[in-house]
């Protein structure tokens, strides 16, 4: 590399030119004195100490400490090597800030591709905050650490949470009902029927970047496959280590069918009123109505659940739920008063 291009490239991490000739300088003649320096760089002599204090600054060289006072070059592989951290520093700095502030061009209608960590745990963190309902959660033991608050406060605030953990038995009361298994599968969190978050297990091997991606999905027909995925493939292949005792504080509000079938099997409610907000599923036109439940099914595969609700004027209709299609409604949501 001729003289050129070490000026150009010296230039390039951030010194002026009287900077690169006194570097270059001292870098073939050793320690010199400042009015050496001046002489053999060229550098007007009332710059010179100028150009000395902004090369310590910049760690390129030190002085001595006798008379007379020279400056001394620094060992150039040190040189580099501090300069090389400090870009990598801020380079990784900019990457997240910039990923945080950055509208993905992944999106595919209701999909979002997301590659870095920043960006997905903030997609996770909206997830919780915006929980009204109901969150279904399958994480690695060390992915729950960091939500562990959110969560709890979000139970205590009524949401019903279903948590799945990868790993350690000795987990913390931060849902209704906590499941674990040793040998790993996708990450998935699902708020509601809002947003759902999807990644590969090893996705979250590769530091601040993803090893590969997530998604972040909104799209009804794909959360409620998630949803089912979760609940059919996944969830019962887990370990119960907790399980809350349910409670139940009327009126109470379920976006999940299972979840009220649930309730009336446990407490052995009949004849209660309901109020349910939906679709018509042959006709899709909405439907808001109150009766009284009459009767209940679930089969013993827990994959197909309903009610059966009695208006005033005598009507029955049997009401399932999340995209139902063998059912006469499709409840949105169901409220069960006393």
């Amino acid at each position: 590399m001729d003289e050129k291009e070490i000026k150009a490239l010296l230039r390039e991490f951030g010194l002026n030119e009287y900077e690169v000739r006194a570097y270059l300088a001292l870098i073939r003649n050793g320690p010199l004195t400042a009015g050496e320096l001046a002489t053999l760089s060229k550098v007007p002599q009332p710059r010179i100490y100028d150009v000395i204090r902004t090369l310590m600054a910049k760690g390129f060289v030190t002085t001595s400490q006798g008379r007379p006072k020279q400056v001394i070059p620094l060992n150039p592989e040190s040189v580099m090597n501090a300069i090389k951290r400090r870009y990598d520093e801020r380079i990784e700095a900019l990457k997240s800030a910039l990923e945080e502030i950055y509208t993905p061009h992944g999106e595919i209608g209701s999909v979002i591709v997301v590659k870095s960590r920043i960006t997905l745990e903030d997609y996770v963190r909206r997830a919780i905050k915006n929980a009204r309902f109901h969150m279904s959660i399958a994480v690695p033991r060390e992915f729950l650490k960091r939500l562990e608050k959110e969560l709890r406060e979000k139970k205590d605030n009524n949401v019903r949470i279903n948590l799945f953990l990868y790993g350690e038995n000795d987990v913390p009361s931060v849902a209704n009902e906590i499941r674990i298994r040793d040998v790993p599968d996708p990450i998935i969190i699902i708020q509601d029927r809002d947003m759902g978050v999807y990644l590969p297990y090893e996705a979250l091997s590769g530091g601040s970047s993803l090893h590969g991606y997530g998604l972040i999905i909104q799209d009804n027909n794909l959360l409620f496959m998630l949803d089912r995925y979760f609940y059919h493939a996944l969830w019962p292949t887990g370990r119960v280590v907790y399980r809350e005792e349910r409670e139940l504080k009327l009126p109470r509000e379920y976006i999940h069918i299972r979840e009220l079938v649930a309730d009336l099997k446990t407490f052995g409610l009949a004849g209660m009123r309901v109020e349910v907000i939906g679709r018509f599923v042959r006709s899709g036109e909405p439907v808001h109505l109150t009766g009284t439940i009459v009767e209940f099914f679930e089969d013993e595969h827990k994959v197909i659940s309903n009610i059966t609700v009695e208006t005033e004027d005598g009507t029955r209709y049997v009401v399932g739920g999340w995209n139902a299609s063998l059912e006469d409604i499709e409840a949105e949501r169901i409220i069960l008063f006393e």
